[in-house]
């Protein structure tokens, strides 16, 4: 609990300021509106906590008003906050009056919020062909791997018919979901769960938790997913034949103390590294001690770092990779899924939403060599 308030503390502290930035940015262009604006720009402070809590005790009527009303405000808010930093540096050489700086960075901000917007609206299919002599020559298994849906308040039917036409589209074997599945209330979403039922790959579906099921309640999200159909692996493994899924919690519920909570090393520790064993995990970090008993591991929770720069300058040094594809060890890899949904803000600044396909190829140890893994890019 006090972690917890400790976190909106910090939370409130960083997105005031923000707001406040804008108020000061304002009133020194504008003489009327200061009161009203002052008003707004309090509630709109408060409101992502507020939302939060109403959504969590079950007022699931008004939450999505509130949390879209606040999430495109608060992305607006924040690129208004970088375009002020940058015209302000700017600002020392050239001269801006108080209306036309203000203005800038409202024009400027006002742009990135619609064209990243849209840019949420804009799916990627990433492809890639991982060739290996785990499987017979020739035999293949399709894996379409997507992540971070956050179904709540915000992200609804559309996100999950992202997934359908790709399943549609590309007829995987094996579908699974890399975390961060819901982010809300889903009491009143079960028919959001019975869409995801009618997907029925032959060699079934698995998910795994991310950080947001413990938020927001881990035993009503594993309630969704299985009703979803999927199996939630939760330090624990499956054998496909050839393949194999293994799987385990995020972190988060560690920090929370979940009894059920399993390091991969307990989970990988027997298992038959004969076959391809691809590994399930919420957050991009590769266990160095477990490399040798997987061969591909699927995760998720980046999103790219929602603003690209802030995935290739920040998240690249707190993970293995804030996107794509990425070696780790002799023809091992993992494969950061950008995710389907936003966790926060409805928009993305070129880090569209994906979903992931992944050929697993049979072939022999000679054709290996000369070429380990293909890779292509589709408009969704």
């Amino acid at each position: 609990m006090i972690g917890v308030l400790l976190f909106v503390s910090i939370f409130l502290l960083i997105y005031g300021t923000i707001n406040f930035i804008f108020y000061r940015a304002y009133t020194k262009a504008y003489k009327n509106g200061k009161l009203l604006l002052g008003i707004y720009l309090l509630i709109q402070t408060f409101l992502p906590v507020i939302w939060r809590i109403l959504d969590r005790s079950g007022f699931t009527a008004i939450s999505p008003i509130l949390a879209f009303t606040s999430l495109v405000w608060m992305g607006f808010v924040i690129y208004f906050f970088i375009s002020y930093l940058i015209i302000k540096l700017i600002s020392f050489k050239l001269s801006f009056d108080k209306k036309t700086f203000f203005l800038s960075c409202l024009m400027i901000s006002s742009s990135f919020s619609i064209y990243s917007y849209i840019e949420t609206l804009n799916p990627e299919t990433l492809y890639y062909i991982i060739q290996t002599d785990k499987l017979p020559e020739g035999k293949k298994v399709r894996i379409l791997h997507t992540s971070d849906l956050h179904l709540g308040p915000l992200m609804r039917e559309y996100r999950i018919n992202i997934v359908r036409k790709a399943f549609e589209k590309y007829k995987p074997h094996i579908l699974v979901v890399t975390g961060d599945f819901v982010d809300g209330n889903m009491k009143d979403l079960m028919y959001l769960a019975d869409m995801l039922n009618t997907i029925k790959p032959h060699l079934g579906k698995y998910s795994v938790t991310g950080n947001h099921e413990f938020y927001v309640g881990y035993e009503q999200a594993i309630k969704f997913m299985r009703r979803a159909g999927f199996r939630v692996l939760r330090g624990e493994y499956v054998d496909l034949g050839y393949v194999i899924i293994a799987g385990v919690d995020d972190d988060e519920g560690l920090r929370r103390n979940s009894k059920a909570f399993t390091e991969e090393d307990k989970v990988l520790r027997d298992i038959d590294t004969s076959k391809f064993v691809v590994l399930l995990k919420h957050k991009p970090v590769i266990n160095r001690g477990v490399i040798d008993k997987i061969d591909l591991q699927l995760s998720g929770h980046t999103h790219g770092g929602v603003l690209f720069f802030i995935g290739y300058l920040v998240l690249d040094f707190m993970f293995e990779t804030n996107r794509g594809i990425k070696e780790i060890g002799n023809n091992k890899y993992i494969i950061v899924s950008k995710g389907v949904g936003t966790g926060g803000p409805p928009m993305r600044l070129f880090s569209p939403p994906d979903v992931v396909i992944v050929d697993i190829v049979g072939t022999s140890k000679t054709e290996r060599k000369l070429r380990k893994f293909g890779y292509t890019r589709h408009i969704f």
